[in-house]
């Protein structure tokens, strides 16, 4: 096949946008500035002419400047001066597609496609795109392209041809017309493999880009890209000399698919309607429990809320501009040995964009945005994606949740409630998306739970009652002894062992990988081709397929479910006069439960069969964590009822007797008051050294003395 001369270009892509494209040309001129580029189908000018669109990859910078040529002549053609539009070809073919690691010394100077993740960018800055220059001696201007962003070229003499004087540059001095010149928008962009790509334990590899004129500005860190572009290379320098080693950068062209839900999983017309299929089961809600955690024994009303937290809710914005989340986080508060870390890690793997972190090895800035300043520009400080940005649409499963710092801690009220971080670090001030479900493991401070205690089970994990709060689900995890039960669980990790294959001959290939065989693609399957437990790769798209597709709303039962369940069990209330049965936020947390159960179906219609499958989890947690009498305010205190009620009568008392005497109580006083009132002497005075260290009472005349704050 011979290659297209490059005088040739200009003509056939002025046919080519006048045959295909003059209408959204003309829509340019009308939308301008907004709209300042041409968005292009590789696959359209591949049905106009294929030898063409081939060599668009091989010499795609001969292309793109006769492309932006030919539509700058068309607008002017059109009456438009002074517009430079660009062309922007999309959708490149899929062998044109590479991960950050896989590019290689043949795709320098092809037009290729990228998939990541940005994680960092600095400013906008002008760069020179086209330089006047005006002689000092004669006051004679030349035009120079500039095609390198890291260094000006200078005119060498005064060009005689069209008019100059003739001067060589020593003889003469060449001053840049700014106001003349053309400029344009450049960015530098930080790319990253996806999370997906990389493979254990890698650090995930990076290139620099650069966005030009309308791209410059559009990504933020966190964001999902694809990134078309010609990779152009820069020698490495050491000790300022070039090095026969060169620095791989990708000058962007175009961008496509900035955070699309989900797309980064394909999902074939096949799969779809395997899906559909599974979701008409009758017994689609056991199959998938099923499927969640197969290995682990036992908890199936925990799986059963695991299995709406992967699909979630949908996000609403209201008309005010607040918004409501739609993700579901949950607690999992447990006695060590009773599998959380498992059941974190199998979540992560299944959820699309699942990322899994633990408590002691996260520190803030690695959960939600790191400041870092940049070794490669002029040392500015620029953002990078933590954790819970890249796990944006997805889910967190951080462990040891109650071993992190509480510096670090803090930084999660915002990221779970709002899903968002803002971040004022180092002169940036910069707000990221986090839009993913928390689910998170905490062990009790003791080594094991105290259910004869003051304080609540909340209150028995290190973290602090708002925090708890945020969750919509608290499930207690307590390892009780139970002979037939624990019999059960004993043979189902032994078996669990058995089936298992060595790790050493699978690494050494003397073993089929048991992850990768064809008997766990077919795993659960009946003779009659049902499903009784999914695959983890059916799983993973079934969620993906659920989540891009289906929106699904309360209808007036579901609705009317809800609200007489929360009227009702705030009317019950609690013993105490202080005592909150349940909170307006249960409201939205059953709301979000209903519209998963309703998603697994597929259905737009979320109804009181869903409602009351939410209703039915909510009151198995809040039984197994409070028992009969759910009392918020314990949570939001870290203190039983009857605690509450025993500082309270031991204040009352203090002040009554401060009243009779009109200075003090005497301790002995206080003490004989508390018997008659059913409150041990030992318990009176922890009491009372408790609220004398809280500071609500003091001692004014030594330790037989108090008196109220």
């Amino acid at each position: 096949m011979a290659a297209i001369q490059e005088f040739d270009l200009p003509a056939r892509w002025t046919s080519l946008l006048q045959d295909t494209f003059s209408e959204a040309i003309h829509n340019i001129a009308r939308m301008w500035p907004e709209e300042q580029s041409l968005k292009v189908s590789y696959r359209v000018i591949e049905g106009y002419d294929p030898e063409f669109a081939q060599d668009i990859l091989a010499h795609p910078e001969h292309h793109f400047r006769a492309a932006n040529q030919a539509l700058q002549q068309f607008l002017l053609d059109a009456g438009e001066s002074n517009k430079v539009p660009f062309l922007r070809i999309e959708h490149l073919p899929s062998d044109q597609v590479r991960t950050v690691s896989q590019l290689r010394a043949d795709d320098i100077g092809m037009m290729i496609a990228i998939d990541a993740v940005t994680t960092k960018i600095s400013g906008v800055r002008p760069r020179l795109y086209l330089a006047v220059f005006e002689c000092v001696a004669c006051g004679h201007t030349m035009e120079i392209a500039q095609p390198n962003e890291q260094e000006l070229i200078e005119p060498l003499e005064c060009s005689q041809i069209d008019g100059g004087c003739g001067r060589p540059k020593r003889q003469t001095r060449f001053q840049l017309q700014h106001h003349l010149s053309q400029l344009i928008n450049s960015q530098f962009i930080e790319l990253q493999e996806l999370p997906e790509q990389v493979k254990g334990g890698i650090q995930p590899e990076r290139i620099v880009c650069i966005g030009e004129q309308d791209l410059a500005g559009q990504l933020n860190p966190g964001d999902r890209v694809k990134a078309n572009g010609v990779l152009f290379i820069r020698s490495q320098r050491k000790s300022g000399k070039d090095t026969p080693v060169f620095d791989i950068f990708l000058r962007i062209h175009s961008l496509e698919r900035q955070n699309v839900p989900l797309e980064e999983i394909i999902i074939t017309e096949e799969e779809v309607n395997e899906i559909k299929a599974i979701a008409r089961q009758t017994d689609v809600y056991d199959v998938l429990i099923a499927s969640i955690a197969p290995s682990i024994f036992g908890w199936p009303r925990i799986k059963e809320s695991l299995m709406l937290q992967l699909f979630g809710g949908e996000a609403q914005l209201n008309p005010d501009g607040t918004r409501s989340r739609g993700d579901i986080h949950i607690l999992l508060m447990g006695d060590p040995g009773v599998a959380k870390s498992q059941m974190l890690n199998y979540m992560s793997t299944i959820s699309p964009r699942g990322r899994f972190t633990s408590g002691q090895s996260a520190s803030a800035a690695g959960l939600t945005a790191a400041a870092v300043q940049d070794a490669t520009a002029d040392g500015r400080w620029t953002l990078e994606a933590g954790a819970l940005v890249l796990a944006d649409l997805g889910l967190a499963a951080i462990d040891e949740f109650d071993k992190m710092n509480a510096a670090d801690r803090s930084s999660m009220h915002e990221a779970m409630e709002q899903q968002r971080i803002s971040i004022s670090k180092a002169g940036i001030n910069a707000s990221l998306r986090t839009r993913c479900a928390v689910l998170a493991a905490a062990n009790p401070k003791e080594g094991r739970f105290q259910p004869i205690s003051d304080a609540p089970f909340t209150s028995q994990i290190n973290l602090a009652p708002p925090l708890v709060s945020r969750f919509d689900v608290i499930w207690l995890m307590t390892d009780n002894a139970d002979e037939e039960h624990d019999a059960k669980i004993a043979s189902h990790i032994v078996q669990t062992r058995l089936k298992g294959s060595s790790e050493l001959l699978v690494n050494e290939g003397s073993m089929p990988d048991p992850t990768k065989n064809q008997q766990a693609k077919t795993v659960g399957t009946r003779t009659d081709g049902v499903y009784t437990q999914l695959p983890k790769d059916l799983l993973r798209k079934y969620v993906a397929y659920a989540k891009r597709t289906v929106r699904p709303k309360l209808n007036e039962q579901a609705q009317q479910a809800i609200v007489d369940f929360y009227v009702k069990t705030r009317k019950a209330g609690g013993e105490a006069s202080d005592s909150v049965a349940i909170t307006a936020r249960a409201l939205e947390a059953l709301s979000r439960l209903t519209e998963a159960s309703a998603r697994i179906r597929l259905s737009d219609e979320a109804t009181l069969t869903d409602a009351d499958r939410a209703i039915r989890l909510t009151k198995t947690w809040r039984f197994e964590l409070m028992g009969e009498h759910f009392d918020e305010t314990s949570v939001h205190s870290g203190k039983k009822t009857a605690a509450r009620n025993q500082e309270r009568q031991m204040l009352d008392i203090v002040s009554t007797l401060q009243n009779h005497t009109g200075t003090h109580a005497k301790l002995l006083d206080v003490l004989n008051e508390a018997e008659r009132e059913d409150i041990p002497r030992s318990k009176a005075e922890d009491i009372l050294e408790k609220l004398v260290r809280g500071g609500r009472l003091m001692r004014p005349k030594g330790y037989d003395t108090l008196q109220m704050i």
